[in-house]
This record gives C-alpha cells, structure tokens and sequence, in this order.
C-alpha cells in the first residue's frame, strides 16, 4: 500500500505537466476560433464611377442661317433660312479635358436675291476636330473647326446653275446631359464656303458664299 502511494507521489508532478501542456495547447486554438468567428465589419458600398463624356454619340439638329451673304460682281445677297442636320462623332476625355472628332450631314435651305442674283441652299455637311472643357459631369463646353461643304444654286436673269461649295467652318456650343446617355446642344458656327465658278449664260460666274448658323439638338451617347 506504500509502494502503491509512493509511486502515485512520483507521478502527480508528471501528470500536471502534461495537464499544463494540454491546456496551453487547448487556449490558443480556442482563441483562433473566437478571432475567427468575430464579425467583420460591413464593406464599404462601391459607388459606380461617374459617367464621362468619352465614346461615341449621335443626334439630330435644327435652326438657322440668321445671317449669311452670297456675293458676284455687281451683286450682294443677304442670305437666311431654316437648317437641319444629323451629327456624330467621338470623344476621348483626359480628366475635364475632352477632345475627338465631329461630322454632320443635312440641308441648308437658305436664299437670297439681289439685283436679279439669287441664290439657293442645298445639301450640306462638315467634318470637324472638336476641343471641349468639363467643368461638371454633366456639363460641356467646346470649340470645334473643320472643313465643310455645301450644294448652292445661281440664278439670274440669263440663266441657272448649281455647283459644290467648299470652305472651312469654325464655331463654339455647349453639350448637357438629360440623363447619363442623352444630351440636349446649342451651336454655332461661322461657316465660309469659299469661291466657286458658276457657268450662267456661258459665262463664269465668281460666286463667294458665307453663313452664320444657330442651331439646338438632341443626342445619345453609346
């Protein structure tokens, strides 16, 4: 019975070591488990980036020739009247800087007379570098200039002619977002024709051609 007590003496510092260990083991997994299990903080919402003025874009617009002159020899027309054109183009954007290309198709019903010279609109078009300043998201200023070229027809008393005009066209405008794909637009432009020969009567005709437009639109981003 002594031997049995001595030998349980012995072994009680041995098994309270490895009780120790076991416990030490035990906390530290436990404590990974609690880190593991805390709640995370919610994640920050991811707010979507603001839509730029980059990529392509259409429209339509209208207005008018408010002041333009076709001039010959001897004759000094006053022109004016309604226009309408489909316009698109490309913009690039870098920060509030925005810079691409612009084209236009449509008709320019402009005339004008004097002294027995008349002169008529016809199909017209351009196509145009454009330069522009965001100062919003939503908000475009821009100059734009290229080339252009215009149908016109002659006539005075002997007889009549049409021919193609072709000159160069510079203006300024403001595009605005509706929403984050459609735009509304107001522009002008100085467009000069240049000087073209008109064969009336068998005769050639200097004819120089001018035009001051305003036109607003509407237009769709892609």
């Amino acid at each position: 019975m002594k031997t049995i007590r001595n030998k349980f003496i012995k072994a009680a510092p041995f098994a309270a070591a490895l009780g120790a260990v076991a416990m030490f083991g035990i906390l530290p997994a436990n404590a990974a488990d609690v880190v593991e299990q805390a709640p995370q903080p919610p994640a920050a919402p991811v707010v979507a980036p603001a839509s730029g003025w980059a990529g392509a874009y259409a429209g339509i617009e209208g207005g008018g020739n408010i002041s333009g002159q076709s001039k010959t020899r001897g004759a000094h027309a006053n022109t004016s009247g309604g226009t309408v054109h489909g316009f698109g183009g490309f913009n690039m954007q870098n920060g509030q800087f925005v810079y691409g290309v612009e084209g236009d198709v449509g008709y320019d019903g402009s005339t004008g007379s004097h002294a027995g010279f008349h002169t008529k609109g016809g199909v017209d078009g351009s196509l145009r570098g454009r330069i522009g300043y965001a100062p919003t998201d939503r908000i475009l200023v821009y100059g734009t200039a290229g080339g252009a070229v215009k149908s016109m027809g002659v006539t005075t008393p002997v007889s009549s002619d049409r021919n193609a005009m072709f000159g160069w066209t510079a203006g300024a405008g403001i595009d605005a977002k509706i929403t984050d794909k459609v735009f509304a637009r107001v522009e002008y432009r100085y467009t000069d024709y240049g000087r073209q020969d008109f064969n009336v009567g068998g005769l050639k005709q200097h004819v120089s051609d001018t035009s001051n437009t305003i036109e607003a639109g509407i237009g769709v981003k892609f």
